[in-house]
């Protein structure tokens, strides 16, 4: 037997994988078997096509477990999937490569009383002003030169960090911009020294209250040793692209295989149950999309069959005039990915509020 639809791992979501009531959420489970068994899923007999079985049942936890079972035979196929009752129709903004807007700061903090005067950080209080929206950013150490890094950074702003944390989150990205794919290769070690470097210093100004179990990894192709240790710096959740070049090498996927990395491409979230870890797709990368045709980008992603949670993702440097690649766009870029999740339905949450049980949740 073989589970055809959900896998193991798979995320479901309330409206758009069954029907969701005050017992639980209805779903169906499909399996491939012999022709001619009787297959019963979690108890339920199951209705053949082919080789194909099918079964209605009802889940009711955040991890649940399926198991089919031959009646004849005895054999039997179990998996754990994932009901994220909380998660139809949110969206959450990442934003990578945080360095420069710290920077700015250290170098204003005589003229600066609020870490709002640096234009960058200033662009996205307005947004959630306007719209409630959760931002994340992904923070090196320190910048390209290393003439600046998180350990300059005054702790004067401390409380407003804190008061903000609910909405405006800072967590480990990398070490610095270059080399690129910096923990492709690397040790358990690096990261787990690199990681502690940057949540000392954001613990130091600008206290836990900015931190999360979920970030974004530099490049996000990090092996499985890599990755083991982002998962135990405490990241529960990563994003990735899932997608591979034309010469069908993956990109911004990991240590996942071709078949995992294909069903993460067609999924919002997926579990390796194995490694304990959740992958989220981004959907959008905003500075990489025109103005005017965010969209049109965004209205075929709504398209998708499993499209429950929007990912939306930019990079600091475009915001800047003296980057090679600025975007003198870069605000209104944001504010009509952001509009657009509003006008079709979409709430601002944070990950860690849909993604785990409450148990679990941070703030």
């Amino acid at each position: 037997m073989k589970f055809l639809k959900p896998i193991d791992g798979d995320v479901l979501f309330s409206v758009a994988d069954g029907v969701a009531d005050e017992n639980g959420l209805t779903t169906k489970i499909t399996v491939s078997a012999p022709a001619g068994r009787q297959i019963c899923i979690n108890g339920v007999q199951a209705q053949e096509d082919n080789g194909v079985y099918t079964a209605e049942i009802l889940i009711d936890g955040y991890r649940n477990a399926i198991e089919a079972v031959d009646a004849a035979s005895g054999e039997m196929e179990t998996i754990y999937i994932y009901w994220f009752r909380n998660g139809y129709k949110t969206y959450r903004l990442g934003v990578d490569d945080v360095i420069w807007c710290l920077e700015n700061i250290y170098k204003h903090q005589d003229e600066y009383t609020s870490i709002f005067d640096d234009p960058f950080l200033k662009l996205y209080k307005d947004l959630h002003d306007q719209y409630g929206t959760y931002v994340h950013m992904h923070v090196y150490y320190e910048n390209a030169d290393g003439s600046f890094n998180l350990s300059m950074f005054p702790d004067k702003y401390k409380a407003e960090f804190q008061a903000n944390g609910e909405w405006l989150k800072f967590t480990f990205h990398s070490k610095r911009d270059n080399p690129g794919s910096p923990y492709k290769y690397s040790t358990y070690e690096q990261v787990m020294r690199e990681g502690k470097e940057v949540e000392r210093e954001l613990r130091r100004f600008a206290g836990p209250e900015v931190f999360s179990n979920v970030t974004s990894q530099h490049f996000a192709d990090s092996n499985l040793q890599a990755t083991r240790a982002f998962r135990n710096l405490g990241f529960h959740c990563i994003d990735g692209y899932f997608v591979f070049t034309p010469k069908g090498v993956p990109i911004a996927s990991y240590y996942l295989n071709k078949e995992q990395i294909e069903h993460c491409a067609a999924r919002d979230f997926w579990v390796d149950n194995k490694e304990d870890i959740i992958f989220v797709k981004d959907d959008i990368i905003i500075n990489d999309v025109e103005l005017k045709d965010i969209d049109a980008y965004m209205d075929n992603i709504l398209a998708q069959e499993h499209h429950c949670f929007q990912y939306l993702l930019i990079h600091e440097q475009y915001f800047y005039e003296h980057y090679v690649r600025y975007e003198p766009d870069y605000r209104e870029r944001i504010f009509a990915c952001v509009d657009w999740c509003h006008r079709n339905g979409y709430r601002p949450a944070t990950i860690s509020s849909i993604a785990f049980e409450p148990r679990l949740q941070e703030t």
